[in-house]
């Protein structure tokens, strides 16, 4: 990063962005590494800011774990199927001081964004691609219950290296096929907070029903941990509720 954040830390917030339209379709909180080094990126209201978790090197320049080094960004809209967030960094110089900048992170998926600034002098660098790290699986997990859809439910559990998603009774799913009890149908895992992908296993048609395709799928967490939104790889969304 760091000779593009050659560069940069985070300075004051930016001046308060319109209120967006929608909600992000991407989640930036969470930790994030480039180059070797992490940054974990929280919300504070509207706006979300990051820290360094590990020293960073900028030149013969160092900051301590825990230097705030974005800060204030507000989500601005959704354009060419990405998230725009807009910020503020600073620039830090060879005696070490800081200088503000304008900052804007592009995130088009779960996985990766981008940030770009213009230095002072008018330089723009390559925007830095930034790489998800994802959540440790942890058995506190506030994913884990019974969620319910069309009074089927699914008890979600962590079974070994997934959470594993069981049907609690059975259930006739859309081809005419009976899904019996204790069968798993969703397998997943984190990917950022309250997001989590995976698997959702898929059944060839009567009289056989036997276990078909495992289809790509995503989840995410709302409603204060109340509804859990389940989208298929098409993009269709299947909200759930905890029973």
């Amino acid at each position: 990063m760091l000779v593009a954040l050659g560069c940069w830390v985070a300075g004051a917030a930016p001046a308060p962005a319109p209120a967006a339209t929608a909600p992000p379709h991407f989640q930036l909180l969470g930790d994030w590494s480039f180059h070797g080094h992490h940054y974990r990126f929280t919300a504070s209201g509207s706006a979300v800011s990051g820290r360094s978790l590990s020293r960073v090197r900028v030149g013969h320049c160092r900051l301590k774990a825990g230097t705030l080094l974005f800060r204030g960004y507000r989500y601005s809209g959704f354009r060419a199927k990405a998230d725009i967030w807009k910020g503020r960094l600073a620039v830090v110089g060879d005696n070490c001081r800081r200088t503000l900048v304008r900052s804007t992170i592009t995130q088009s998926s779960e996985l990766f964004f981008s940030e770009s600034s213009r230095l002072p002098g008018g330089h723009r660098p390559p925007p830095g691609t930034f790489k998800r790290v994802r959540p440790p699986l942890s058995p506190s997990d506030p994913v884990f219950g019974t969620w319910v859809r069309n009074g089927a439910g699914l008890v979600l559990a962590l079974e070994g290296p997934l959470y594993v998603g069981r049907a609690r009774e059975q259930f006739t799913i859309a081809n005419g096929c009976t899904v019996q009890a204790g069968t798993v149908v969703w397998r997943m895992r984190p990917v950022a907070p309250d997001r989590y992908s995976g698997t959702i296993q898929t059944f060839f048609g009567p009289p056989g029903c036997a276990p078909a395709s495992l289809d790509a799928s995503t989840w995410v967490l709302a409603a204060g941990a109340a509804q859990l939104i389940r989208e298929s790889a098409q993009g269709q969304p299947f909200p759930y509720v905890r029973g």
